[in-house]
């Protein structure tokens, strides 16, 4: 079993092209993505496929399960994001089976709720309105499974407890944004981290599906002392769990060396950081 970890930000939003959404929209903290957008998430999935792809180990059979696993803020911008990489990843496997990507709301990856970002608190009630939603396009998918092949991409876990069933308080703090983040990284991760030496039948990837300046804060808690950078629409970092006993052979080249010695597990290796090149020719 290997264990990967995406760290992707949303696609790109209605609000940064239409100025007017903010005055005409009846949820204008809740920006949905624009058909571009759509388009950026999609591709990222397919890209996030061909380079996990690409990294498994010559001797071992490619066709071994495979489990994705998304999580993503519940603010529409990320859970339409986290959609289309879902389709992006689906497309780029034909026949992968619909539960091999399972897809959780998780609000302890939202964006930092300041005043700078939001003129006042966003509802919780957007957690549940997104729950809603969610169970409707899977009802719709299986009402016209009779007639056509079934187009949902993935499994929704309605049965995962969120590490946090609230936004942030608002105003958050820069301190207790980046505890958040910290901890709802330490969360999601080490279940997977524990699970990687008990079950060497499948690849696991971790799909985090967050915010601009969150996802900053992710990708330091992941690599400590990471430098803080421009995060553009749908950029991805990629980190491999890197188990402190593990051999020479492993399918990384990175991080071997820098594994640390405190740590009775192992440690993260970064080897993509905030990377666009894969939607550099999507238009308008």
């Amino acid at each position: 079993m290997s264990l990967t970890l995406f760290i992707i930000r949303h696609g790109e939003r209605v609000d940064a092209v239409d100025p007017n959404f903010r005055y005409t929209s009846p949820t204008p903290y809740d920006t949905p993505l624009t058909s571009k957008g759509k388009r950026q998430a999609k591709r990222t999935g397919a890209y996030i496929h061909d380079i996990q792809l690409e990294t498994v180990v010559k001797d071992i059979d490619r066709q071994r399960k495979v489990e994705y696993v998304i999580y993503t803020s519940p603010l529409l911008r990320t859970v339409e994001t986290a959609i289309g990489i879902a389709e992006g990843i689906a497309s780029s496997r034909p026949n992968l089976p619909i539960d091999s990507i399972q897809f959780r709301i998780e609000p302890a990856i939202s964006d930092w709720h300041y005043h700078s970002y939001y003129r006042k608190a966003i509802p919780n009630s957007i957690i549940e309105s997104r729950t809603k939603e969610l169970r409707l396009l899977i009802k719709q998918d299986q009402d016209t499974k009779d007639q056509k092949q079934s187009q949902l991409s993935f499994k929704a876990d309605f049965e995962y407890e969120p590490i946090s069933s609230e936004l942030p308080a608002y105003p958050e703090g820069i301190m207790d944004a980046l505890a958040r983040c910290s901890n709802a990284f330490e969360k999601i991760t080490s279940p997977f981290i524990e699970r990687l030496r008990q079950d060497p039948s499948k690849d696991v990837v971790l799909i985090i599906v967050t915010h601009g300046w969150c996802f900053n804060a992710i990708q330091d808690a992941c690599f400590k002392g990471c430098s803080w950078i421009e995060v553009r629409y749908c950029a991805v970092t990629r980190a491999k769990w890197i188990p402190k006993d593990e051999n020479s052979e492993d399918i990384y080249d990175i991080g071997k060396d820098a594994l640390d010695d405190n740590s009775s597990a192992g440690k993260w290796a970064l080897d993509i950081m905030a990377n666009i090149e894969h939607l550099k020719d999507i238009k308008v």
